[in-house]
């Protein structure tokens, strides 16, 4: 009796482990244009890295616009900045972003503040 109850209480663990290393996993979130300018091209990239990877964007990304952005299952970064390319040509980027707890990035620029963004 005493180990079936020992079994079932590691099983249990194991498995609240597993569930909640899959639910922290989550990166996926919404992107929302909220500039007041169109963009060409959005990338994504962990903070730690160097490297944007590939433009996202398949059609520009007018001003009020929403992107719905998926990671791969295997995607673990902490942290994420987003780097965005205008239509004329000026580039921005935002850093430091826990997709894990969040499901939308709204993108503001200003000229006074510059990039900034809120999220929920």
């Amino acid at each position: 009796m005493k180990q079936t109850l020992r079994t079932s209480f590691l099983l249990a663990l194991l498995l609240g482990l597993v569930v909640s290393a899959k639910a922290a996993l989550d990166l996926d979130f919404t992107l929302v244009n909220k500039t007041g300018y169109d963009i060409k091209e959005v990338y994504v990239g962990p903070t730690t890295s160097d490297d944007w990877g590939d433009n996202v964007l398949k059609d520009i990304l007018k001003d009020g616009q929403g992107l719905e952005l998926k990671f791969h299952p295997k995607a673990t970064a902490e942290k994420w900045d987003i780097k965005v390319v205008y239509t004329d040509g000026e580039t921005a980027w935002w850093k430091g972003y826990k997709l894990t707890e969040i499901t939308k990035i709204n993108l503001f620029w200003s000229k006074a503040d510059g990039s900034t963004a809120t999220s929920e």
